[in-house]
């Protein structure tokens, strides 16, 4: 019994023709990716992945920052928001001597080692150099009017301001630097790419001039771990780590007071002390040995270069990697020795 072709399915081109064309492009994106991960002959890319595009959520924080202090120094915003009308003369011209230049790059200095300091996922080589770029750029500015108001008519200058350069705009500077921060953030984010292999896993790395390339056999993996943050629980992505026995995926933090700080001289007992006194500047020392204690403490580190840095899909990716990693494992290649010893 026929079934009656309707002009939908006449016209509809047949399905071999357009086959070849997909299978065509997955070959080519499969021997792409073998390239790019350099596997071995023989090896199987199982899963691939990158971080989420909100993974580096602190480097748009960060962007943000870095565009409302140039809005504060441009135009006198910072200025008119901290003096009204019934501010005293003072304290108007305090403000207006203070939103100058120096200033601008004396909190933007102290925001990049800040920054630097804490230790996060922004503390970075490559942001820490494009805040001082950013914190620097008046520099030139100031030089110019410096070398102006010295050199006088023998200094070259365009236009009738004076100098070589116009005064700094901190609004399109702003919007320079901080634009240009969200365009490498992305661009950073799509530098890692991640894969699970029949045999390994490959970690890559290609941002600007930079190349990494790490390669970790599962017979060399002692734990897999997952880490989600708020963020990451809102978002649906999470950081899988991995740790070996020669320690990749840890660090070591050292938490206290960077250096072990002197007695003071107001805690060190004295011959003329009384009891009351000696005991009292004992409890002191008690208190300043804790306050001073420093200890080294061990933990995972969440370095987008050795580990699952916040990706998608995070679920799927744990469960092949511990099923590897089982599969992989001593005792299960022992099991399969021992039940191959068996039937023979």
């Amino acid at each position: 019994m026929g079934v009656t072709m309707t002009e939908e399915t006449t016209d509809a081109p047949p399905a071999p023709a357009e086959a070849p064309a997909p299978a065509a492009e997955e070959k080519t994106s499969d021997a792409s990716l073998q390239k790019k991960f350099r596997t071995i002959p023989g090896e199987e890319i199982l899963r691939h992945t990158r971080p989420s595009f909100m993974a580096f959520a602190g480097y748009y924080v960060l962007a943000m920052v870095l565009m409302a202090l140039h809005w504060l120094f441009f135009s006198d915003n910072l200025a008119s928001m901290l003096t009204s009308d019934d501010s005293s003369g003072v304290s108007q011209l305090l403000f207006n001597v203070l939103a100058n230049d120096v200033t601008f790059m004396a909190l933007m200095l102290g925001l990049t080692w800040f920054n630097r300091m804490l230790n996060l996922t922004t503390s970075n080589r490559w942001l820490t150099v494009w805040l001082l770029l950013a914190s620097i750029a008046p520099l030139l500015v100031v030089l110019d009017n410096w070398l102006t108001a010295l050199l006088g008519d023998s200094y070259p200058s365009i236009g009738s301001g004076g100098g070589l350069l116009p005064d700094y705009n901190h609004l399109i500077a702003g919007a320079f630097f901080s634009g240009m921060l969200v365009l490498l953030t992305a661009y950073y984010q799509r530098s890692f790419h991640y894969a699970v292999t029949s045999d390994a896993v490959i970690f890559d790395h290609r941002f600007l001039l930079v190349r990494g390339h790490r390669r970790i056999l599962f017979e060399k993996i002692s734990e897999v771990g997952v880490e989600r943050s708020m963020l990451g629980t809102v978002l649906g992505f999470a950081t899988i780590s991995l740790l070996t026995d020669s320690g990749i995926g840890l660090t070591q933090e050292t938490r206290g007071v960077p250096a072990a700080a002197a007695v003071p001289e107001a805690v060190q007992t004295n011959e003329d002390d009384t009891n009351a006194e000696k005991a009292g500047k004992s409890v002191a020392r008690r208190l300043l040995g804790l306050l001073t204690y420093q200890r080294t403490v061990t933990s995972a580190s969440p370095d987008p270069k050795i580990c699952f840095f916040n990706v998608r899909g995070w679920q799927d990716t744990e469960e092949l990697l511990n099923e590897l990693h089982m599969r992989h494992s001593q005792s299960s290649q022992l099991s399969e020795l021992k039940a191959a010893l068996s039937e023979n």
